[in-house]
């Protein structure tokens, strides 16, 4: 059973102190207890418990992840064209048919980066704190995701990615949470894609042949699995050309470059322990 005891804590920084309520559970840790992503394969079910599905009129819209009890993470090209007031976060869903359990929340506030910017092709600074309107509770099927060391590198790990995107170019979306494996790629080799005059030292690559990221999955988190044991997310969904094309790699935001950023815009949710 997941239990949660919760103690109050100072937090300091970014020039002010803040009271805090912490968890005693533990960010990352995928429930074995139970992007469009293309060439993925079904994710048991609940086993990546911080995934969140944003629907907008619902229709599946973007995906992001929990990072405290109350803030979603997700890209900002999710909310920079579209009325956040229109959309609903399903939290702790695995099939889009089966809504049972499923906690819904609409959403009250949406930071997307100051120097978030966009071409027709790219997005830079792609990243947003989406916050819910009321907080949820943690239990085995809703988990917050940890957050990578500043500057933290995952140059040859292997990545995962989770969505309901849809599963091709022209397809339709998945009506269960998928996920597929890739290798993140060095700031080199993806300087030497065809993507090159594209790219920004705050954006990194993954590819592997035949999968991919594609529409309805960016915002989605591209989590990388610690020795000890629990998921950190090295990467927000972010841009790409095509879907699993193998001249263009998936291009994601490098989360390791905003957790500054990151907790000056989450300091009153409550988080768990990483």
């Amino acid at each position: 059973m997941f239990t949660i005891l919760s103690t109050i804590y100072l937090l300091i920084g970014l020039g002010q102190v803040v009271l805090v309520r912490s968890s005693e559970c533990q960010c990352g840790r995928p429930n074995v207890m139970s992007m469009r992503i293309v060439g993925g394969r079904r994710a048991v079910p609940h086993s990546f418990p911080w995934t969140v599905a944003i629907l907008k009129n619902d229709r599946m819209h973007c995906g992001g992840a929990m990072i405290t009890n109350k803030h979603v993470l997700s890209a900002g090209h999710c909310f920079k064209w579209d009325n956040f007031l229109t959309m609903e976060v399903f939290i702790g869903l695995d099939n889009l048919d089966d809504l049972k359990n499923v906690e819904k929340r609409n959403i009250s506030n949406v930071v997307i980066h100051e120097l978030f910017t966009s071409t027709a092709v790219r997005d830079e600074n792609d990243i947003a704190i989406a916050t819910l309107h009321q907080p949820v509770v943690f239990n085995d099927n809703i988990v917050p995701i940890c957050l990578p060391n500043p500057g933290e590198d995952f140059t040859n790990r292997i990545g995962t990615i989770v969505g309901w995107g849809r599963i091709g170019v022209e397809k339709s979306s998945s009506k269960v949470l998928l996920k597929a494996s890739l290798r993140i790629l060095s700031d080199e080799d993806c300087m030497n894609s065809q993507l090159a005059q594209h790219l920004k030292p705050t954006m990194m690559c993954a590819f592997s042949k035949g999968k991919d990221g594609c529409q309805g999955d960016s915002g989605g988190p591209l989590l990388v699995l610690q020795p000890e044991g629990k998921y950190v997310q090295s990467g927000v969904v972010s841009w790409g050309i095509g879907c699993a094309d193998p001249r263009y790699p998936g291009v994601y935001t490098k989360v390791s470059d905003y957790i500054a950023w990151i907790l000056q815009h989450t300091a009153d949710g409550a988080r768990c322990n990483s």
